[in-house]
């Protein structure tokens, strides 16, 4: 079997959902199928992508519509089977890869919530599926009004976001003494983006404020992105100072590579998810994050949004909050703290992952999906 992946922004720093999504696809099926990426990157830059698959690259043009033009042309120079695209505009590269004469069965991946700003181009999204589109990959079984805006007839499966369990597991990591989270009793962890709808910075400063009151000695470490800008992490820090707890904060904001994710997961004792619901701004749906933290057998406290409940079963593998409030934060990061069941919780939150989303269950129903799609 020959399976494209094609992503217009698939490439290092694998720094958001759509690369990370990608990368691990094909790390996924590599053992059992060839895989190839398509993607818009210097292409000297490309040839020391990893081995296990062939990568093909264009120069990102600046436009996207563009890109989905060039992509679909590259795409089609080659003969594949399946073409699964993250992240590029499918409605532009669908008929550019069918019109000039490539046969793929085009499959189409969702990982973020429905974008209900987008109805005036769902009568053209109709007509492109109709015509070109083999399929449609949900990571989450909630899809909402996907179901009655795709048209009759598009073939759906739900495709679990693949986690390398054997990298992403339990281990015994010393913290650095230099960092101001280490000095303190209890670390708590939050990583991801900076956005008001991932990190609401009065909320989650709030609750640590309230934890330190409470005599619960907590250091609040925070890893982002580039993808983050500068500024929103210089307010978070100007905010952490005018509330009293930038003693307890420390700020971080690079592309970790996986091992450094894999560490920071292992030296929190609580990693926070207080997403402000109930579809927060270009979420994985489930969160990535949330998947890593439980593989590493860590606790996570999360809202309650989009697919998490399906996920975190609050009290047995995780907890879930109401709201992120920093009453309610503060609330669940103690009662996560106090549990006397954490150990065995985080034995379960791993096995849950082990059971849903490691490589070998994924790559399983991938290829199932795959293989009734060129069987029609």
């Amino acid at each position: 079997m020959e399976v494209c992946f094609v992503g217009d922004d698939a490439h290092p720093p694998w720094n958001h959902a759509g690369s990370i999504l990608t990368r691990r696809l094909i790390e996924c099926l590599s053992s059992r199928v060839n895989c190839t990426l398509v993607t818009t990157q210097i292409p000297e830059e490309a040839r020391g992508l990893k081995p296990s698959w062939s990568t093909l690259a264009i120069r990102p043009s600046g436009t996207t519509s563009l890109d989905a033009i060039k992509l679909g042309i590259l795409a089609s120079q080659d003969s594949h089977d399946i073409i699964h695209v993250v992240g590029a505009s499918a409605m532009i590269f669908s008929p550019v890869y069918k019109l000039l004469g490539a046969h793929g069965a085009i499959v189409r991946q969702i990982f973020t919530p429905h974008d209900r700003n987008d109805g005036l181009v769902r009568p053209m999204r109709r007509f492109v599926n109709n015509l070109f589109v083999g399929a449609y990959a949900f990571t989450s079984p909630w899809i909402g009004p996907w179901e009655r805006d795709l048209g009759p007839g598009i073939r759906k499966f739900l495709l679990r976001p693949p986690i390398d369990c054997e990298l992403y597991r339990a281990s015994n990591v010393h913290r650095n003494d230099a960092s101001p989270s280490s000095s303190h009793e209890y670390t708590v962890l939050y990583l991801g983006p900076l956005w008001p709808s991932r990190f609401p910075a009065q909320s989650v400063l709030g609750a640590v404020r309230l934890l330190l009151k409470k005599g619960f000695d907590v250091g609040l470490k925070v890893l982002t992105s580039t993808r983050s800008s500068a500024s929103l992490g210089e307010e978070v820090l100007a905010l952490a100072k005018r509330l009293g707890v930038d003693g307890n904060v420390v700020l971080e904001r690079k592309d970790l590579p996986e091992s450094e994710r894999v560490a920071a997961y292992n030296s929190a004792d609580v990693v926070i998810f207080p997403y402000v619901g109930p579809e927060p701004e270009q979420l994985a749906d489930p969160p990535f994050a949330i998947l890593e933290t439980m593989a590493c057998g860590r606790v996570a406290i999360s809202t309650a949004v989009l697919s998490v409940p399906e996920i975190v079963k609050d009290g047995v593998n995780g907890f879930l909050i109401e709201s992120a409030s920093s009453d309610h934060i503060c609330k669940g990061v103690i009662r996560a703290l106090t549990s006397p069941d954490k150990d065995a919780l985080g034995i379960c939150a791993r096995d849950s992952i082990l059971k849903h989303f490691s490589y070998p269950v994924v790559r399983l129903s991938l290829l199932e999906a795959y293989e009734s799609l060129m069987e029609r």
